[in-house]
């Protein structure tokens, strides 16, 4: 690697530790699968999408390492391998090579000639008995002997060359490749071996060697070639889709499974490949992920972020992951009543939960897209799915049959509102009523995109049509309705996702077309397409706002954030910071961590700056504005502040982990000094900070509750 190469990795590597360091992003991703492992006999060492799982083949013991607890710069690992001297080597999907050493990453080192972007992907690593590396990837094949590169791509391996996605070595030290052909170096020279022959390895090209020498490959295609090492044996590989495979092994006795990733596995006996129907493999569904037989003969079964062990007939399981999300796909964070965050994606097994002690669960799965979730207690959830809706008692679900509904909203008095395609469900005391287009003033646009609660109990519905038409309703517990459209205020273009409501009473919503809409009480703006050139990111698929006010805006790589007129940015590191079309969201948790979710990258927490570090530095935050008396007080606080200009007044109060625990609307007061009392006996004993705004300005003060 030349000296400019070797700078610029190390200070990309600096950065992105930095960085992480810097912003306290923690990740949670999910392994999802096992990309690629190692064993060596005491343990498996296994590449994932979150890092590297070290497991102990005797106690099912599992170690993690990943950007959270060591030097690796990003934790989606598609390769592992063991160099002729049993050391380690890990290739990311970005393609950057480490050792590692059993408890951390070292001898950090990327090919020559490869730029940083985002569509160069490594997919194999493989070290010959000589120590000379050969790498697959999407640029083609990297070899790297003693110091030098060396790179093949179109000119080498042919004009039908596209990506290359495995690659082995023979005791002789031969290299075979699959490419769009399953390619060969010997003596310095590259042939296609595949000529002439049926096999297609375009996607996803598998190659193995078995203990007799012969070379299995599978692909994209409907049989398995077997190479003798002169000539090709095609078997029929019983219809499947090539695509499908996953990979090959061996047991003790010579017999050769083959590994597909939705029809289990599959044993070759006499040339005709059959379904294994083993206890292990059964309990799986035939779901397989990966399939490996150690030297002892135990057969390890991966599926998904679960693990099992056939020992002889006997079966253990564990899981390879140290939280209940399957897949790194995240449309929509949830929070229950009691603080538990939900992470819901579109197809799943589990719904993973993380509960507010910390732990993981999860939800039963019901076999169904799940769109929301609306968790009040243990015994009271529901779910609204394609088939509508889905209610929890605490023993049982039961299946309301509606209309397909996507957004679950309640309001202070429990009723809750289902979002269906061309209507709104209310659901009170277990009655169920509806607004439609003949029964309420309903708008008849082609796509509901959203509704909301606000504190005042007023429902929020966002619609659209697709040729612009563009529509915001407000919903009074009155049932009087107000419509603010695309044609008078032009500013509400495409709104789409859930309703947020600040502070100061603010209506928010995100704009599918760009930026996020706000409503005041007066004006409707679109502050992020207004101040677009000093943003690093428009997109918008959720909102959320903490206990001083900073709006955090949700985008493709993290999130943008507003407080008193200051933007900012908080990315993910990791994310690549390009446009793509995947979406987010975003929560608190109980403990004021902000939980960014992806469609596309997985989950992280972000932990933001203190309530007290942020509020000291407000403008005119002091006690001479504001004091509360009794102190302590049990159920009513009177607050003695001073206007300096006529002004609206509106109270938040938090509780001693920064959360909104109240929010309290005064009303306009002129300039002077006022007495106002406000209701606490709904509080708990315990420490609150009650913070005032008045004319964009925030004055804070304690107090206990008794």
């Amino acid at each position: 690697m030349n000296f400019f190469k070797s700078l610029l990795f190390i200070g990309f590597t600096l950065f992105f530790q930095g960085l992480l360091k810097a912003q306290e992003w923690e990740s949670f991703e999910s392994p999802q699968q096992i990309n690629d492992l190692v064993d060596t006999g005491e343990e498996l060492l296994m590449a994932t999408d979150a890092g590297l799982v070290v497991l102990n083949k005797t106690t099912l013991e599992r170690s993690i390492f990943n950007v959270n607890n060591s030097s690796l710069p990003t934790n989606h690992i598609q390769t592992i391998t063991l160099s002729s001297n049993g050391q380690a080597y890990i290739g990311t999907y970005d393609m950057v090579m480490a050792l590692f050493n059993g408890s951390d990453f070292v001898d950090f080192f990327v090919p020559e000639n490869v730029g940083f972007d985002d569509y160069s992907h490594l997919y194999d690593l493989e070290i010959a008995e000589n120590g000379d590396f050969w790498l697959a990837t999407s640029e083609g094949i990297y070899h790297k002997q003693g110091q030098n590169w060396f790179h093949y791509a179109e000119a080498e391996l042919g004009a039908d060359f596209f990506e290359v996605w495995d690659i082995e070595i023979n005791e002789q030290g031969e290299v075979f490749a699959g490419t769009f052909n399953i390619i060969k170096y010997a003596n310095g020279e590259w042939s296609n071996i595949s000529s002439g022959t049926d096999l297609l390895p375009y996607l996803n090209a598998e190659l193995f060697f078995a203990s007799s020498g012969d070379l299995y490959f599978a692909g994209d295609l409907d049989v398995i070639g077997r190479y003798d090492g002169s000539q090709w044996h095609l078997i029929d590989n019983g219809g499947l889709n090539g695509s499908q495979a996953i990979g090959f092994t061996e047991d003790t006795e010579g017999n050769i499974f083959y590994n597909t990733m939705l029809n289990g596995v599959f044993r070759l006996e006499d040339d005709v490949w059959v379904q294994e129907q083993n206890p292990q493999v059964v309990a799986f569904d035939n779901k397989t992920s990966y399939y490996h037989i150690d030297e002892e003969g135990h057969h390890w079964l991966n599926n998904n972020i679960y693990l099992s062990v056939n020992k002889d007939g006997d079966i253990q399981s564990t899981s390879i992951s140290n939280t209940t999300i399957e897949n790194n796909g995240i449309n929509r964070i949830r929070k229950t009543e009691n603080g538990d965050l939900i992470f819901l994606r579109s197809f799943a097994d589990h719904t993973p939960i993380l509960n507010n002690d910390g732990t993981w669960s999860s939800l039963e799965s019901l076999n169904i897209v799940v769109q929301d979730v609306l968790s009040l207690s243990s015994d009271n959830i529901w779910v609204a799915s394609n088939e509508g809706l889905h209610h929890f008692n605490g023993i049982e679900w039961e299946l309301i049959s509606l209309q397909s509904c996507r957004n679950l909203s309640i309001n202070s008095q429990g009723k809750i509102y289902a979002q269906a395609d061309d209507r709104i469900y209310m659901i009170n005391n277990g009655v169920i009523t509806e607004y439609n287009t003949t029964n309420s003033p309903l708008t008849n646009l082609e796509v509901l995109s959203g509704v909301g609660i606000d504190t005042d109990d007023n429902l929020w519905i966002a619609a659209f049509n697709w040729d612009g038409e563009a529509m915001i309703q407000k919903v009074t517990t009155n049932d009087d309705w107000t419509t603010y459209n695309k044609t008078d205020i032009p500013v509400i273009k495409q709104p789409s996702g859930d309703f947020h409501f600040d502070a100061d009473g603010n209506v928010w919503i995100p704009s599918d077309q760009a930026g996020a809409i706000r409503f005041d009480g007066t004006t409707w703006t679109n502050p992020i397409v207004e101040n677009i050139n000093t943003i690093e990111n428009y997109h918008t698929y959720a909102i959320e706002s903490d206990a001083n006010g900073m709006m955090y805006f949700s985008h493709q790589y993290g999130v943008t954030t507003l407080l008193n007129d200051e933007w900012g940015n908080i990315n993910v590191p990791g994310i690549p910071t390009i446009a793509t079309s995947s979406g987010s969201d975003i929560e608190f948790d109980s403990d004021g961590r902000l939980w960014w979710g992806s469609s596309r990258y997985g989950v992280f927490a972000y932990t933001p700056e203190t309530i007290t570090s942020t509020i000291n530095n407000t403008p005119f935050s002091s006690s001479r504005h504001l004091s509360v008396y009794p102190n302590p007080a049990q159920d009513n606080l009177i607050l003695d502040f001073t206007a300096v200009e006529k002004t609206e007044v509106n109270a938040n109060i938090y509780n001693s982990l920064g959360q909104v625990v109240s929010q309290i609307s005064m009303g306009q007061f002129n300039e002077g000094t006022y007495q106002h009392r406000i209701d606490i006996s709904h509080l708990e004993s315990g420490y609150y900070i009650l913070q005032l705004r008045m004319k964009g300005k925030f004055f804070t003060t304690e107090f206990v509750v008794k």
